[in-house]
Formats: C-alpha cells, structure tokens, sequence
C-alpha cells in the first residue's frame, strides 16, 4: 500500500501527505462503512423473521448509536493523552459483531452484536476524524479533501445495500452475514497494517503550527489570555470578538490560544463544559443530531420495513433503492466543495436540511410508491453536500486547541440520532402507523433546520476551499 510521507502543506516537512493520510485511514474505514452498509436492508428484515416487534427492531437498531455515545468522548480523551488512534480496535470490535450476526440463532442475540458494531464505529470515526481535522485545520483545500474523503464513505456505504439484498434474496440472510464477516476480516488486517504510520503521525503539525507561530509572533505576543474568550476567538481593544468571518484573524486566534499555557492548563471537565456554552457549536450538534435522527431513523428502519411490507417491495428492490439515492448523494457530494465556497458554509448546510424536509413531507402528503422513493432520494440528495459543509463549520465554530474535546461532544451529542431515532420512529410506527413515523422525521429535522438558521454564525470560506 503505497502511503509516502511526502508534503502536501507547506512547511510541515515530516508531516505525511494528505493523499497518503487519507489513503490509510480510507483503506479501513471505507471497508468498515461498506460492511455496516450491507445490513442496512438485511438486518431489520431479519430481526422481523426471528419474531422481533417493530419497536424491538428500533431498539436493536439504536443499540448501534448507544455504543457510539458511550465511547466517543473517552476515545478523544484518550486520543489527546497518548497521541495515539485506535482504528485498528475499531475494527476488531466490528468484526467481532458480523461474526456474531453469522452465528445468531434468535433476535434477542442481535442486541449485543450490533452494540458491538456501534462500538467499533465509535472508535472509528472519532479516531479519524481528530486525525483529519488536526491535520487539514490550516489547509486551504480543507473542503475539497473533506468533500473526496465523504464521497468514499458514502460511496463504500451507498453501494453495499443492493449487494446485501440481493445476496440475500438470492440465498438467504445469513449468506449476507458471511460476506459481511469476510469484508470486515480483510479491513481488520489493513487496519493492524496502517497502525504503525498512523501513530507515527504528530497530529497538528508541530512543524507547521512553530513557522506560523514564527510569523505572527509580534501579534501573538500583543493578545492576553484575558482577551481570548471561552470559544477560543480574540478580542477586539474594546473588548467584542473579532470578526470570526475572517480567516487570517482566526488562524491568528488559533494559534494564539495554542500558546496559552493557561488554556492547556484547563481541565478537561472545564474544557468541555466551556464548549457547551458555545452556541454555534451547540446549535451544529442538534443539526447533525437531526440528520443523523432522519437516516437511522428512515433508511435503516422506515425504508425496509415500510417497502416490504406496505409498498409491497421486495428485498432487492429496497436495496436498489437506497443504493440509487446513495449514488446521487456522493454525486451532489463530488460537487459540495463548489456548492459550499459559492453559497457559504451555513447556507449550504441550511438548503441541505430543507431538500432532507422536502423529501419525507412528499411521502407524508402523497403516500405511494413514487413518493417513497423520491423522500429515499431526497434525504441522501440533502445530505449529499451537508457532511463537508458540518465539519468545515465545526472547524471554524471552535479554536484548534479544542478539537478533541469539541470532537467527542460532537459526536455524542449527534449520536443520540442514532438511538432516539430508531427507537422513537419504531415506538410511533407500532403504536400510531408509519405516517406518523415520518412526520416525527420530519417534524425534528424542520425544528433543527430553524435553530440553526437562527442561532448559527455565518463564516466565510473562499479562502478555505
């Protein structure tokens, strides 16, 4: 696997390109999202065999986002403590839950397999994103690698559905768990390969961070701890915060609070609490806790279950479906950077929730099959732009010093999406009807789209893409 430690950023001369970086932790994490990706049609049909109730799918599917809560802040922790990424554990734990599908014998077991692929998850999406946000928080194509790196992503996990099913349809469900196991056997052996370079990365190059330093040394020098607030951003001489839109001051800012000794003092407690008082930060958190809410909640239980067994589809027919949408969304994703630098970041992520809105009220109001399938295709449309366009605002609603504390609440707090959802949508569904199920989606998803409109800060990016 050719990783090459060559530059792509100016002045980090022993930091690993951004190609290489992203060649190695993509050659695992993609595999990863193309095996979880499988089951998202298998998997709830399954449960329903066994004998499973439909709030009992939810609940087996919200397992997944509990893992996730449990272990996003600890891996942050720990990540900012030794330096170090746990990929490779990630791994294990997923694998360990595909072996366990391949080997249940009665829904109850699938509770503890899929907190087991919740888990791994967690480790490995944390892990990966402090590392690429560490390594691109000054790179001024930051939003075109963020836009590549989930174009991979979705394409690995939009692709895998149809392949599932069919494999299913055409054998049986457990034929799907064995390939599921397999896929996750070879990315556990990449991922114990690219261990040793990816813990030999200095995340937020050290090398860089000392050249800028060098350079605004004599404006670093004349800003004071007291003028530096708790979200990390300087302030003006009399006494209100710079304009955050611009990129110079805040690299400025960050590497300003960098040299604050006080602020590394901080303990973690403190520093996480200080985040939570950030309401751009917040605000983003609730946004990716609605989309994450809508995709569990539709694609990975509605979508199945609604399409087996009231639009009258069959097993492959659901898989093509999401797959076909997941394809448009990695389109619209391929673009999201020229979308993002021309709208704005706060705009891009706004017109992405109303397109995910627009697309479940379709099926709300019209209830057939067509409906069914554009409010599929519309979600992963609106979503297609949204996740570059959330990690570019992450970066810029929060100083760099704080990335790994910001990280782990980030993604605990979103995660909750992954268990409210399942669990809310399958409780409205088994005691109302899927109607109802959908206007929850649809009601969390206008509610998060109208506090981020209201209470997000807008920043500018040109120079960023």
């Amino acid at each position: 696997m050719p990783l090459n430690n060559n530059n792509d950023n100016a002045g980090a001369t022993n930091a690993p390109s951004t190609k290489g970086l992203l060649i190695a932790i993509l050659s695992t994490i993609a595999l990863a999202d193309f095996g979880l990706g499988l089951n998202t049609v298998v998997l709830p049909l399954y449960a329903k065999s066994l004998g499973a109730s439909i709030i009992t799918i939810g609940l087996i599917i919200a397992a997944f986002g509990l893992a996730r809560i449990l272990v996003n802040i600890p891996v942050s922790i720990i990540s900012k403590k030794l330096k170090s990424q746990y990929i490779h554990i990630g791994m294990l734990f997923i694998f360990l839950g595909a072996v366990g599908y391949l080997l249940s014998t009665a829904y109850y077991q699938l509770f503890i397999f899929r907190f087991l692929e919740g888990f791994g998850s967690g480790i490995i999406n944390t892990s990966s994103m402090i590392i690429l946000t560490k390594h691109l928080y000054m790179d001024e194509k930051r939003g075109k690698v963020l836009s590549r790196y989930m174009i991979a992503r979705r394409l690995s996990m939009g692709s895998a559905p149809f392949l599932g099913a069919a494999v299913a349809l055409e054998f049986t469900d457990k034929a799907a768990f064995l390939l599921y196991s397999l896929i996750m056997l070879a990315g556990l052996v990449i991922a114990f390969h690219n261990k040793k370079f990816l813990n030999n990365i200095q995340l937020g190059h050290p090398e860089t961070f000392e050249k800028e330093k060098e350079k605004t040394d004599k404006n670093a020098a004349a800003i004071k701890l007291s003028e530096i607030n708790e979200n990390g951003f300087a302030r003006s001489e009399a006494g209100q915060p710079k304009d955050k839109n611009n990129h110079d001051d805040k690299k400025l800012n960050n590497i300003s609070a960098q040299a604050s000794p006080e602020i590394e003092k901080q303990g973690a407690i403190k520093r996480h609490l200080l985040l939570l008082r950030n309401t751009s930060f917040i605000v983003l958190c609730f946004l990716t806790f609605s989309f994450f809410f809508s995709r569990i909640g539709t694609r990975r239980e509605l979508a199945p279950l609604v399409g087996a067994y009231t639009m009258g589809l069959n097993k492959a027919d659901i898989g093509l479906l999401i797959s076909i949408s997941a394809i448009i969304g990695v389109i619209l994703t391929y673009y999201s950077d020229r979308v993002i630098n021309a709208m704005g970041i706060k705009e891009s992520i706004i017109a992405s929730l109303a397109i995910s809105a627009i697309g479940i009220l379709s099926f709300i109001i019209f209830n057939n099959v067509i409906a069914f399938g554009a409010s599929i295709i519309l979600l992963n449309a609106g979503g297609g732009f949204s996740g570059p366009a959330r990690n570019l605002y992450l970066m810029d609603s929060v100083d760099k010093t704080r990335y790994d504390e910001a990280i782990g609440i980030y993604r605990t707090l979103s995660d909750f999406g992954f268990v409210l959802g399942p669990f809310a949508v399958g409780a409205v569904f088994e005691y109302f009807n899927y109607l109802s199920a959908y206007s929850l989606v649809a009601v969390i998803i206008i509610l998060a789209l109208m506090l981020f409109a209201i209470f997000g800060n807008s920043f500018k990016i040109k120079s960023a893409l």
